[in-house]
């Protein structure tokens, strides 16, 4: 590798690795609208916005409102001061850091500690990257293991740990003696990459795979996504949902709609915490991209019926059953309480198999080779006892009825249903042309969204994935730059535009990057301009090490 590009890599990685540092790697602090810290070199006003300078380049951020604060620090050559009082200060040569006045010395001793706990970190996260070294944590119920953060590893034992209660409280699991005793195994790794090449050989998965429960195992298996991690809270509640419904009767082998609908429904929670700081996960959000489904179904007379809807098996069961089936279980539980309790003893009945309730014996996962299933006209039977309706006609046309009631805002609606599209997955199918068609269908969703105005960048960011895949690079980078320049802060955006670039594969399905060998990645000597996107989705996302290994195979080819 040249001399230059050499000490460029060098010295852009230690001042990534190290962080705040005397001199020339002193850094203003920015805090943006969903949380994240960033550190250029300069913040600056500029035109109603602000001008980010960062190693590799510069970011202009015209709509402040992606912007929570914005903190001058250390560097104050161009610092304009506000008042006396700072103009003072700024004369006796103090400086303005994290919102406080230090003198000089006081400065320099304060970065001196953060470069040490910085390295401290960055050690820390090296050590357990390797998912063999991963953080550990046992709970009550679970034993939870990530190569992501030992924050995150908290997070996702408190998250699981009050799902369990908030099902237990619902339900009452009453696991058998012997699983009483065994504590499930929570695996997360750190990216979607990893967690694919993990499971790919020793499970099967597809790339639309984001998470799994393993029966035989007892592991719920997923990762986390820095870049939408309201995905991985999807996610990790719903395959749980799996796992604790295995607690209840590990031999009950559950119809898939209802199975499905029921995993769906919670994973799709909102996730509060109280004054103390304890999770509160409130389940039944609102999932307009389904309702919009059903909806158009219902409007063109191809709604699946209620009768019908019993009857399906695990091999006819897509995404357009999947959002029936969700539209179902959500009507029972949002349309009355009378109707939530009735769904809420119905499932537990079902899921116990209470006395009385008839089953068939069929083949399984279960260490005998068979488990016990409710046959789809017992369940039927069940489910409208419970409610107390005597003809499935009529509940079908209450559900129809409440579902088409909803006010589904259409280009939101349409923009949600094709990006959820691309990150659950599901335009994967091994045949050709139903994935075509799935693509085509997921295409048509975002371009109505953004032809009607929507302003979302994942729209962008979404159909820039699919005209890759399609062949249409050029259009997939002009997407790319939409997306970027609507949420210039994405480092994710940025590394997978360099990736374009430099010939990297861009997976679409899941929204998942793979990497690849670095035979087939060109280099900096071949696309140089490929440096400054990849280089600043490094010092977007320092803890990201998917996005600093590819610059540094960038850098020394």
């Amino acid at each position: 590798m040249h001399t230059n590009r050499r000490r460029l890599l060098a010295g852009l990685l230690l001042g990534l690795t190290l962080g705040s540092l005397a001199g020339p790697l002193a850094a203003d602090r920015v805090i943006t609208d969903d949380g994240r810290v960033i550190k250029p070199r300069k913040a600056r006003p500029k035109d109603g916005g602000y001008l980010l300078e960062f190693e590799m380049g510069e970011i202009f951020v015209a709509d402040p409102a992606h912007l929570k604060a914005v903190e001058i620090e250390g560097d104050m050559s161009d610092y304009v001061p506000q008042n006396e009082d700072e103009r003072a200060k700024l004369a006796q040569g103090f400086v303005r850091y994290q919102g406080k006045w230090l003198s000089k010395p006081a400065y320099e001793d304060q970065l001196r500690r953060e470069f040490e706990q910085s390295k401290a970190r960055a050690d820390e996260l090296a050590e357990h990257a390797d998912f063999h070294n991963a953080w550990q944590q046992e709970t009550r119920h679970f034993i939870v293991r990530t190569n992501s953060s030992p924050e995150l590893l908290e997070y996702y034992c408190s998250l699981l740990e009050a799902y369990y209660d908030l099902m237990d409280n619902r339900f009452k699991i009453k696991p058998s003696p012997s699983l009483r005793r065994t504590k499930m195994e929570v695996n997360i790794w750190k990216s979607r990459a990893e967690f694919y090449r993990a499971n790919r050989g020793k499970y099967g998965i597809s790339p639309g795979v984001a998470g799994f429960f393993h029966p035989l195992e007892g592991s719920l298996n997923f990762y986390h996504d820095y870049q939408e991690p309201a995905i991985s809270n999807w996610v990790g509640l719903h395959e749980c949902t799996h796992l604790l419904t295995y607690l209840i009767d590990p031999q009950y082998v559950p119809q898939i709609w209802l199975n499905e609908a029921v995993a769906d429904l919670f994973g799709s929670s909102q996730i509060e915490r109280d004054a103390k700081g304890k999770i509160r996960i409130v389940p039944g959000e609102l999932q307009t991209d389904r309702v919009l489904t059903v909806q158009q179904a219902i409007a063109d007379g191809k709604d699946i019926k209620l009768a019908d809807l019993f009857l399906i098996e695990r091999e006819d069961f897509q995404a357009f059953q999947y959002a029936h089936a969700w539209s179902f279980v959500y009507f029972l539980n949002e349309s009355s309480p009378e109707r939530r309790k009735a769904f809420d003893r119905f499932f537990k009945d079902i899921y116990t198999l209470k006395k009385g309730i008839q089953t068939e014996t069929v083949m399984h996962f279960d260490k005998s080779g068979t488990g016990k299933r409710v046959p789809p006209e017992e369940v039927r039977r069940v489910v409208l006892e419970a409610l107390g309706a005597k003809d499935v006609q009529a509940l079908d046309r209450e559900w129809k009825q409440f579902i088409a009631a909803i006010p589904v805002e259409g280009p939101q609606a349409r923009f949600k249903r094709g990006w959820m599209a691309i990150i659950q997955g599901t335009i994967f199918d091994e045949d050709e042309a139903a994935m075509k068609a799935k693509v085509a269908a997921a295409r048509a969703d975002l371009d109505a969204a953004i032809e009607a105005g929507i302003s979302d960048a994942r729209a962008w960011w979404a159909r820039s994935k699919l005209q890759w895949w399609e062949g249409r690079s050029e259009d997939a980078r002009t997407d790319l730059q939409a997306a970027i320049e609507r949420d210039p802060l994405n480092a994710t955006y940025r590394y997978e535009l360099g990736r374009m670039l430099v010939g990297g594969a861009i997976l679409i399905f899941g929204g998942m990057d793979i990497e690849v060998e670095e035979s087939d990645v060109k280099g900096y000597q071949e696309v140089p301009e490929a440096q400054e996107p990849l280089g600043l989705a490094m010092e977007l996302a320092p803890d990201n090490p998917l996005y600093r290994r590819s610059y540094e195979r960038f850098m020394e080819n």
